[in-house]
């Protein structure tokens, strides 16, 4: 599309030059013509300086052309995302569970985009129970990250029901329904604040419990990188300060983590939770995760089959759709979608190792 676009923008361009270039030759041909007749050499010089000025502000006015076109384009998007139609989200008026009973249930979910008619989910089905660790195993463009989001109400269904605790998920309080879900998403936010604050924005009604903090550090695994910190909870981070002290990818995913487990939530979403941190570093978080999960409903998004065997059930999607629900186990042996990807998962790790 851009390429076509720069095609008829080159064109257009180029079709108006060379009309410029030829209206300016045959006025410079009629000067020459025209004071030679006369043998007036002030007079030619005064048509040359006029096709000169002409010329310029003729390729200026060219220019303008070309901007207006190209403006004109981020403008039809720009109004056809101010005419799509505003898509509220509903709150109700019941106070969100302590600690979930039942648990959660997606019931025919299905969504698709605004301005698109491909669904992300399609008719998707199946439960949560209260206090067990699901996996949500899928290839890119499954539909997990857009399951997520749904949960926490920041798209609503365009078909089906949410339902938590038996009750659908519209019916309770929207503020109160997501200050009790613990979510980290891939592309968690890094904020140029302390350590302290970085991890306290999990529950920012606790953010002056020591203990707390100290407690969720240790859950997500950055227990250990704090200590290291020339001021440790309070030292800056990012480098958008001069006392900023910068961290690694896989530490900024630990604080992140932390922050989540500092919110004590009774659901708890991790979505690609452990993609910068290292074998170990994940194996010790998950053992964090799986005592939290004693008491809170989690839900994890994950590439690495080492995190997803850990789950309690595994759900697979494909294409929007369920396809496998089981343990590792029952799914390794029905030897279907999860056992092919574990495979070649494995394989690769098996590849390496003997080409070490």
């Amino acid at each position: 599309m851009d390429r076509g676009l720069a095609r008829r923008q080159s064109a257009t361009v180029g079709a108006l030059g060379l009309l410029s270039v030829l209206a300016s030759s045959g006025a410079l041909l009629w000067a020459i013509h025209s004071s030679a007749g006369t043998g007036q050499v002030g007079q030619l010089a005064g048509y040359l300086q006029a096709i000169g000025t002409v010329q310029v502000s003729a390729h200026a006015m060219l220019l303008g052309f070309a901007s207006l076109y190209k403006d004109t384009l981020f403008l039809g998007n720009l109004f056809g995302f101010l005419d799509l139609p505003e898509r509220q989200i509903r709150s109700g008026t019941r106070p969100f569970p302590d600690r979930l009973t039942k648990g959660i249930e997606f019931r025919g979910v299905s969504f698709t985009y605004p301005g698109t008619r491909q669904a992300i989910l399609d008719g998707l089905t199946f439960q949560i129970p209260a206090g067990k660790c699901v996996a949500l195993v899928g290839q890119n463009g499954a539909g997990k990250t857009t399951l997520v989001k749904l949960l926490t109400r920041m798209y609503e269904p365009t078909g089906g029901q949410i339902l938590i605790d038996d009750v659908p998920i519209e019916e309770y309080d929207l503020d109160d329904l997501q200050r009790n879900m613990g979510v980290i998403f891939q592309d968690f936010i890094k904020y140029e604040m302390s350590v302290r604050h970085n991890i306290g924005f999990g529950r920012i009604e606790a953010m002056d419990d020591e203990q707390r903090i100290r407690d969720a550090a240790v859950q997500g695994g950055a227990a250990s990188i704090v200590e290291d910190l020339p001021g440790h909870y309070d030292t800056m981070l990012g480098r958008h300060f001069e006392e900023g002290h910068q961290l690694s990818g896989g530490q900024w995913q630990k604080i992140a983590l932390s922050r989540a487990f500092m919110r004590r939530a009774p659901i708890v979403v991790l979505d690609e939770p452990t993609a910068a941190i290292d074998a170990e570093a994940e194996a010790e978080i998950f053992g964090h995760l799986r005592g939290i999960a004693q008491e809170a409903t989690s839900l994890v998004i994950a590439h690495r089959f080492s995190t997803v065997r850990i789950a309690d059930k595994i759900i697979v999607i494909k294409g929007g759709q369920l396809v496998e629900e089981g343990t590792h186990d029952e799914l390794l042996k029905a030897d279907r979608t999860y056992a092919y990807l574990f495979r070649l998962q494995a394989s690769g790790y098996l590849t390496d190792a003997a080409t070490n």
